[in-house]
């Protein structure tokens, strides 16, 4: 019996079954093949993702945290699974092969959004969203040929595009300003003015108030809808600063 949520979803620990077969002294370990190894004393049922020289790296497929031992470490490899309905699966077999390109992918996929918006993925994405903020804000492009004067729920459509172009703006001056909120606020409004006066310099641009009054709420709802964050950070870090005082 396989215990714990680590393989989930192609293992499930509440029923499936699984057999291992003993590794030979010189066989060698093949990635992305399921293996049992010792590590600290305990157990471990996960998947080879990389061999590092000497150093094979696994992972559960429903974890994030990678596990580094050397080849003596590694037990037994995955043979059968056996799904708490009865049906048994070789790892030979298409179905099973398959199912684990469908994992590794979906797995592939979740990697790439926890990396691109933790906090150094964020500061990333805030460089490009200012940058395409300005050519939005100031390039000579004439609207793109769209037709901004109709009307959603009573609302200008291009006034609904301003907010909703401002309404991240909070999020991404969020990491550079430390999660001070009021500082965060204030620099949103900052630049929602900057961004609509520096129009009204530009001769193949107009500046419009409503258009910066859309800016405004724009980043006064982007600052809203992150503000329990913003409050619940600087809480821990007060927390942390008293404990260390």
């Amino acid at each position: 019996m396989f215990g714990g949520t680590s393989m989930l979803p192609l293992i499930h620990g509440d029923g499936d079954k699984i057999t291992l077969r003993p590794m030979s002294d010189d066989e060698d370990c093949v990635p992305f093949e399921i293996y049992m190894f010792v590590l600290n004393g305990h157990f471990i049922i996960h998947r080879l993702m990389r061999i590092d020289g000497d150093v094979l790296v696994f992972q559960g497929d429903n974890c994030y945290h990678y596990e580094r031992v050397s080849r003596e470490d590694v037990l037994a490899k995955l043979t059968i699974l056996e799904k708490k309905d009865g049906i048994s699966i070789s790892v030979e077999s298409d179905q099973f092969r398959t199912d684990s390109r469908r994992v590794l992918r979906r797995k592939r996929t979740k990697q790439f959004v926890v990396k691109l918006f933790n906090q150094e993925g964020r500061k990333r994405l805030a460089a490009l969203y200012f940058i395409l903020l300005a050519i939005l804000m100031w390039a000579p492009l004439n609207g793109l040929g769209l037709v901004l004067n109709n009307h959603i729920f009573g609302l200008r459509l291009d006034h609904l595009l301003h907010a909703c172009i401002y309404v991240v703006c909070p999020l991404f001056l969020a990491d550079w300003l430390d999660k001070r909120a009021w500082r965060i606020l204030i620099s949103a409004l900052i630049i929602g003015f900057i961004t609509e006066f520096g129009q009204a310099i530009l001769p193949y641009r107009g500046y419009d108030v409503n258009d910066l009054v859309a800016n405004c709420v724009g980043n006064i709802l982007g600052w809203l809808g992150i503000l329990s964050m913003l409050v619940r950070h600087n809480k821990i870090v007060s927390q942390q600063v008293n404990r260390n005082n």
